[in-house]
């Protein structure tokens, strides 16, 4: 089951497809939760676009640590590596934030 601090737009998926992308939220959630638990609020949106005969996945992925927003986005063919990625920079910029905080 998700948190509750996760929330979504835009993501209506066939079965399937929305338990792989759960699958990859927990384990993106649990690397989060290890760097800073503390943060209020994750928020992810899917944005589909037909290109040819093949829908572009956008997804926007926002955390929200202290007030603060910090916000990653990206685009590919592949939904899960469209999500991931999004996540991969998110991390990235929760070790940025975890250096300032803890030097």
């Amino acid at each position: 089951m998700l948190d509750k601090r996760i929330s979504f737009s835009g993501f209506d998926l066939e079965e399937s497809e929305q338990s792989k992308v759960n699958e990859i939220i927990e384990k993106y959630f649990n690397k989060i939760e290890e760097k800073i638990s503390d943060f209020q609020e994750i928020k992810l949106r899917l944005k589909k676009s037909l290109h040819g005969k093949a829908f572009l996945h956008e997804v926007q992925g926002d955390i929200i640590i202290n007030s603060k927003r910090f916000t990653s986005k990206y685009a590919d063919y592949n939904l899960y590596t469209a999500l991931a990625e999004v996540f991969e920079k998110l991390l990235i910029e929760l070790e940025h934030i975890k250096r300032k905080l803890n030097p």
